[in-house]
C-alpha cells in the first residue's frame, strides 16, 4: 500500500530563524569585529529539510514546535510560502528557536537556542500519529529532543513510512534508533563522533558504513566535505564527487543534500542517482547566501544537471 502512494514527505524536527553576519576572520576572546551583510534568514535543519523537498516536488508535512512570538509567525509564513503544510505545526510559550550565524571565508560558525524545538516531545509525536500513517518516508534530525526522534523513528516503521536520519547537531543518540532508520546520512565529522572510526581513506569510510549497519541501520550515506560523499550499493562501496561551483555560505548545504536525496528516493530513483541529484541540490545552494532561500527549484537542479551531463 505504501508504494502507490504519492511523494509524501513528513519531517519531524526543529524550525528556527537564523541571525547572520559576514566577516573576514573570526573574533578573538574580547575583540570586537566590524562585519557586513547582516541579515534575517529562516532555518532550522528541519525546515530547511522540508523546504528543500517541498522545493524538488514532494508533498510536504511539517511536525515541529515555533514561539508564540513574531519570529515563529515569520518563520510559518516562510514554509508554508514554500509549499509546506505546517498546519500539524505547535506553538509554544517558548521563544522561537534561534540560530546565531557568523560566516567567515564561506564557512559558517554556528551558536544555537534550541528554544521552542525543546518542546517537540514523545507524546506529541503520539498524538499526531496519523502523519506517520501518511507518509511514504520520514526525515529526522537531532535539533529536538533525542527521546523524540526515537519515538517518531519508531512509529514511522510502525506504520511502513522509511526513515532518513540526519544526525545533526551530533550527540549521543540510543542504540535502539539505529534499527528503525532505513537511511543514516552523516558528515564524516558525525560518523567518526557516532561510530569512533575516522574517515581518513576509502577503507575507513567503508568501515564507518559498515559499523552504522552493524548498529542496524538499512544504509549509511557519508558526506566527506570536498571529497565528495560515499554510500553502498548492490553491496559495493561507491563515490560520489563534488561540482566546482563559487561557495557564497554553505549554511544549509547537507541540509539541502537530505532534501534532494529524500526525493529521489521517494520517487524511486536509484541510489547513484539519487545522490547525483542531492550533490547538486547542495552545490546550487552553497553557491547562494542564506538558507531556505538559497535552496534550489527541481528545475533549476534538472538544468544544472544537464549542463553537466549528469
Amino acid at each position: 500500500m505504501k508504494q502507490m502512494l504519492e511523494k509524501n514527505v513528513l519531517v519531524v524536527g526543529s524550525i528556527n530563524v537564523d541571525y547572520v553576519i559576514h566577516t573576514e576572520r573570526l573574533p578573538k576572546l574580547g575583540e570586537t569585529l566590524t562585519g557586513s551583510g547582516f541579515s534575517m534568514n529562516f532555518g532550522g535543519k528541519g525546515a530547511n529539510q522540508a523546504i528543500a523537498v517541498a522545493k524538488a516536488g514532494c508533498h510536504v508535512r511539517m511536525l515541529g514546535a515555533v514561539g508564540r512570538d513574531h519570529g515563529g509567525d515569520l518563520a510559518l509564513q516562510n514554509l508554508e510560502t514554500f509549499g509546506v503544510d505546517c498546519s500539524p505545526v505547535l506553538r509554544s510559550d517558548r521563544p522561537t528557536g534561534a540560530a546565531v550565524i557568523t560566516v567567515c571565508g564561506g564557512d559558517n560558525h554556528i551558536i544555537l537556542d534550541e528554544g521552542a524545538n525543546r518542546t517537540v516531545t514523545p507524546q506529541c509525536v503520539r498524538d499526531a500519529e496519523e502523519l506517520f500513517a501518511w507518509a511514504k518516508f520520514v526525515v529526522l534530525q537531532l535539533e529536538i529532543p533525542v527521546e523524540t526522534v526515537c519515538e517518531a523513528a519508531k512509529l514511522a516503521k510502525k506504520n511502513g513510512a522509511s526513515v532518513i536520519l540526519n544526525p545533526a547537531p551530533v550527540k549521543e543518540v540510543p542504540a535502539e534508533l539505529f534499527p528503525f532508520v532505513d537511511w543514516v546520512i552523516p558528515n564524516e565529522f558525525e560518523a567518526e563522533i557516532l561510530t569512533g572510526i575516522a574517515q581518513n581513506n576509502d577503507a575507513d569510510v567503508r568501515a564507518a558504513i559498515d559499523a552504522f549497519r552493524a548498529k542496524g541501520c538499512g544504509n549509511a550515506l557519508i558526506t566527506l566535505g570536498k571529497r565528495g560523499c560515499a554510500y553502498l550499493e548492490n553491496g559495493e562501496m561507491r563515490r560520489f564527487g563534488v561540482f566546482s561551483v563559487p561557495v557564497a555560505d554553505t549554511t544549509a548545504a547537507g541540509d539541502s543534500f537530505i532534501g534532494g536525496l529524500c526525493v529521489k528516493l521517494c520517487e524511486g530513483a536509484t541510489v547513484g542517482e539519487a545522490v547525483a541529484y542531492a550533490t547538486a541540490t547542495s552545490a546550487i545552494t552553497v553557491s547562494r547566501r542564506g538558507a531556505s532561500a538559497s535552496i534550489p527549484t527541481a528545475e533549476e537542479v534538472r538544468e544544472f544537471l544537464k549542463a553537466h551531463r549528469i
